[in-house]
């Protein structure tokens, strides 16, 4: 399964992990990196140290923490928890992001409605 997300298929690493060529793992860097943090960040899953403790937009850096994070999150969608970003593991985060996004947009919308005088 190709990866649907912008945020993800915009990004040659990811797209590339996507596949298994190379998955992302610990000792990783980037921009790839960084998506992926922000992606589960954005799905609940904390990341103090590569935030700042939410202050800033995580760190690019696939650490410990990064890894623990990604094996909390395979081990929750019933994925084989090895803590790598691979293609089970970006097409599971993928899917949920996109949910994510459509779940935001339709409650974006729904309170615009109610705020309208036209409705």
């Amino acid at each position: 399964m190709t990866l649907t997300a912008p945020r993800f298929t915009s990004i040659p690493q990811l797209a590339r992990a996507s596949q298994n060529n190379p998955p992302v793992a610990q000792g990783a860097t980037g921009q790839g990196v960084q998506a992926l943090q922000l992606a589960l960040v954005e799905l609940g899953f904390a990341m103090p140290r590569s935030t700042k403790e939410g202050t800033r937009l995580p760190d690019g850096i696939f650490g410990a923490e990064t890894r623990s994070v990604v094996t909390e999150f395979q081990r929750a969608n019933g994925l084989k928890p090895d803590g790598i970003a691979g293609r089970m593991t970006l097409q599971a985060l993928d899917l949920l992001i996109v949910a994510e996004s459509e779940r935001r947009a339709l409650e974006a919308l729904r309170e615009s409605r109610q705020r309208s005088p036209f409705v």
